[in-house]
């Protein structure tokens, strides 16, 4: 099998999936090939190192990084620093960290030309505009004008971002172009990995905070409503209460979506974290 034929390392966001279809790739074009062949290859040492690695169960570190890029036979230098890359996104556990590793993923792939969809796909959901770019569609004064889109969303985002924005949207398949209106919503679930969900989550939430502290401040209290109880609670129920809040959550969103005269857009955040320390 020639090398074309092989995965391609820039195709992927998760490095121990590109292992292991590399792995499947070299086997399936030898059948004698092995665990052992690649760990040689590299001067790895155990036999189960790879195997290991793909499982989940071992990381890569600084010495063994370079010896799978040998084993690999990446031999491109964009091959070799998305590799990298992919390595360090995929072991970082601080999120802010871990946005950093990705961003500097999607910087590589757009000086290659390649494909950025799983940045259309985070931008989506941790940059709290796109969506309520995507809810403003559907409300009944919706005007296809960037600046009247800003004006909209207070002036907080630039006519840059909002036609950045509807880009993507379009892009992923969320909007399509109207003749009466401009754009309109297309109903369907967007599908992410859960890696890439979890991470833009995490931006999403840090962006809501701020807007609300903003609202805080600003907004008069008949046009915001903000409450909270301080509770004493039996971890095992933790569950039952997530629960009831997602319940609620779906509640408004059903009742939101029928009514007549949509002519805001607002955000509805409820919140459940710890005051005291979390026993193990």
């Amino acid at each position: 099998m020639k090398q074309e034929h092989l995965p391609n390392v820039t195709e992927y966001l998760n490095y121990r999936q590109f292992l292991q279809d590399f792995y499947l790739s070299k086997k399936k074009e030898n059948a004698s090939y092995s665990y052992r062949v690649f760990v040689n290859k590299g001067d790895l040492g155990s036999p189960s190192h790879l195997k290991m690695v793909i499982d989940g169960s071992r990381n890569l570190t600084l010495n063994t990084i370079p010896k799978y890029i040998n084993a690999l036979g990446l031999k491109k230098k964009r091959d070799i620093q998305f590799f990298e890359l992919l390595v360090q996104y995929n072991q970082e556990d601080n999120a802010d960290q871990k946005i950093k590793y990705f961003n500097d993923i999607m910087t590589l792939k757009r000086k290659q030309g390649l494909s950025l969809l799983e940045k259309h796909q985070f931008d989506l959901l941790a940059h709290w505009f796109h969506v309520a770019i995507y809810v403003l569609i559907d409300l009944d004064d919706f005007k296809n004008n960037l600046e009247w889109i800003s004006e909209r969303l207070r002036k907080k985002v630039t006519v840059k971002q909002v036609s950045e924005a509807l880009a993507s949207l379009e892009t992923l398949g969320l909007i399509e172009k109207d003749s009466k209106k401009g754009y309109r919503q297309i109903s369907g679930a967007l599908s992410t990995a859960d890696d890439l969900r979890h991470l833009s989550v995490h931006s999403y939430h840090k962006d809501m905070i701020e807007l609300a502290l903003g609202s805080l401040s600003n907004d008069p209290s008949e046009m915001r409503e903000f409450n909270g109880v301080t509770l004493k609670i039996s971890k095992d129920k933790l569950p039952l209460l997530k629960e009831k809040i997602r319940t609620f959550r779906r509640e408004i969103n059903e009742l939101t979506s029928n009514m007549d005269g949509l002519d805001q857009v607002y955000q509805l955040n409820v919140q459940l974290f710890p005051l005291t320390e979390v026993k193990q």
